[in-house]
């Protein structure tokens, strides 16, 4: 699924026209990094739902203990970072090299920042 500043967060292109280019270059390359698109797409659904109530895309069941993990982490990223175990993280490590790893907790922090910016500017926006 290709992402644009409309799918990342056109309430924050329509505040500031500067900042919807970074963020779209920013979204585009973390999915240049060999991460499944549909694995980001899962986690930015968890992560708006959690943050706003609803989410842009449908939150699907994790299909699979590599899903489960990483929605794990999500959550507990999402939730409070200080918590992710040491456990949690060498599951993580067992399923991701250390590229998509850093790339994986990029996006979550990335989609959090977009989801908890959107549920701060709700009914601001036309």
């Amino acid at each position: 699924m290709e992402m644009n500043s409309t799918s990342i967060g056109n309430h924050l292109a329509a505040l500031d026209s500067h900042v919807a280019e970074p963020l779209e270059e920013l979204v585009q390359a973390l999915h240049t990094v060999g991460l499944d698109p549909a694995l980001l797409e899962l986690c930015k659904a968890r992560i708006e739902q959690m943050i706003n109530g609803e989410a842009s895309g449908s939150v699907r069941a994790p299909s699979d203990e590599r899903e489960r993990t990483v929605l794990a982490f999500t959550e507990q990223y999402v939730l409070d970072a200080h918590g992710v175990t040491d456990e949690l993280c060498a599951e993580l490590n067992a399923h991701l090299s250390p590229p998509e790893l850093a790339a994986l907790t990029t996006a979550i922090a990335t989609y959090e920042a977009l989801a908890r910016s959107q549920a701060a500017l709700k009914g601001m926006m036309p």
